[in-house]
């Protein structure tokens, strides 16, 4: 948590509540609890077919608790795609961003290496999770890709929701293709004309002058 010197008869008040990414996944797992109604017992139960162990009551406490800054667990690739598998939710469920004011005048902030002195706003997590239009377009490539080459073996729903989704992205990005190429050609039309509209004044100007001089 960064903080601002004060005079010193007064403590340090703190500039923003810095949440590492793995802060923000620690957040995220008690959040995922709290929605399927779990007790920490259930949650570690309902995990351990995923993790290949069973998480005690103090190690699942401890890693929810890693969002106050005490002692932060790292959690890895393979805990989280566990959390997803779990709790029956998307891996970026665990990115999301917290709420963006740990306390009266502290707002949070993403604290990373390359946050600098004042951290980064939350919604930088938004942005890495869900990508921009090119993101998606390259997301989109990709998964068509992956799914050209899954052949005749049978997809899961969200597989299928999957190249849907995909489909859906190809058909939409032929259609902004098309506009575009719509827009380009009237514009090369429109050009085309006032281009030979002023060929033919430059041709009569000539014409009149010539004239004038016989």
């Amino acid at each position: 948590m960064a903080r601002k010197k004060q005079s010193p008869d007064r403590p340090e008040v703190p500039l923003y509540f810095g949440l590492s990414p793995n802060q923000v996944v620690a957040f995220n797992l008690a959040q995922a609890r709290l929605l399927r109604g779990w007790t920490q017992e259930q949650a570690a139960e309902a995990l351990e077919p995923h993790v290949g162990s069973r998480w005690s009551k103090a190690t699942f406490s401890a890693a929810e608790r890693s969002v106050d800054g005490e002692r932060v667990r790292q959690f890895d690739a393979d805990e989280i795609v566990a959390f997803a598998r779990a709790f029956d939710l998307p891996v970026s469920w665990f990115f999301l961003p917290p709420p963006p004011w740990a306390g009266p005048g502290v707002p949070a902030k993403l604290q990373t290496p390359a946050s600098g002195r004042f951290g980064e706003p939350l919604a930088l997590l938004a942005d890495l999770v869900f990508g921009d239009d090119h993101h998606e377009a390259q997301m989109a490539m990709r998964l068509s890709a992956f799914f050209d080459r899954l052949g005749p073996n049978p997809m899961s729903d969200a597989q299928q929701r999957v190249v849907n989704m995909v489909a859906t992205k190809k058909a939409e990005l032929v259609r902004t293709s098309v506009t575009d190429l719509e827009g380009w050609q009237t514009s090369l039309r429109s050009l085309a004309n006032q281009l030979e509209d002023l060929a033919a004044r430059a041709t009569r100007a000539a014409n009149r002058e010539l004239g004038g001089k016989g």
